[in-house]
């Protein structure tokens, strides 16, 4: 055991080690940013008509295990498209301007956005956060649903799982 510890406290073993791992360091940071590079081309990209199908599929399961039932529709409307936020950059200034009787300001503001080089030397705008559309209403059409108690539970369920008031929801009974 000593004389292990005697080999690490030769300078020759330290500094090879010192490389190695520098060496190591520097090739791990070179792959880290190709495969962090892959992971951002390849986010899933989803359509406003797929999130709507999704949300009435998800919905479609709650009343169904709600009424027991497996007849049932259900409509989803949404509000508008997906609402993109860019990154981008604000530069402003004002002058003041005052003489012996009168005074003048202006100000100005430039916006720009801060972009990404892609690998086929296109640029895009760096998209910080993409926001689904909200909720606008939602009709269900069920066995049972002119059943009070059993309305009330869609309601309340739907309402819960959506974020959204119970003036959205409407429910009916039908087979």
């Amino acid at each position: 055991m000593n004389d292990i510890i005697k080999k690490f406290k030769n300078p020759k073993i330290l500094i090879i080690l010192g490389i190695s791992g520098i060496v190591l360091i520097f090739l791990s940071s070179l792959g880290g940013n190709k495969a962090e590079s892959q992971k951002t081309d390849s986010l899933p990209q989803i359509s406003v008509e797929q999130y709507r199908r999704s949300l009435e599929k998800d919905i479609l399961k709650i009343v169904k295990s709600i009424t027991g039932s497996k007849n049932a529709t259900v409509v989803v409307t949404l509000e508008s498209g997906i609402s993109y936020e860019y990154a981008d950059i604000s530069e402003g200034s004002n002058t003041d301007k005052t003489d012996k009787d009168t005074s003048a300001s202006s100000s100005e503001s430039k916006r720009g956005y801060i972009t990404v080089k892609r690998k086929d030397g296109s640029e895009d705008a760096l998209l910080v956060t993409a926001r689904m559309p909200e909720v606008r209403g939602v009709a269900i059409v069920c066995e049972g649903g002119d059943d009070q108690l059993i309305a009330e539970k869609i309601q309340n369920t739907v309402t819960a799982a959506l974020n959204i008031t119970s003036k959205r929801v409407s429910i009916a009974g039908g087979t």
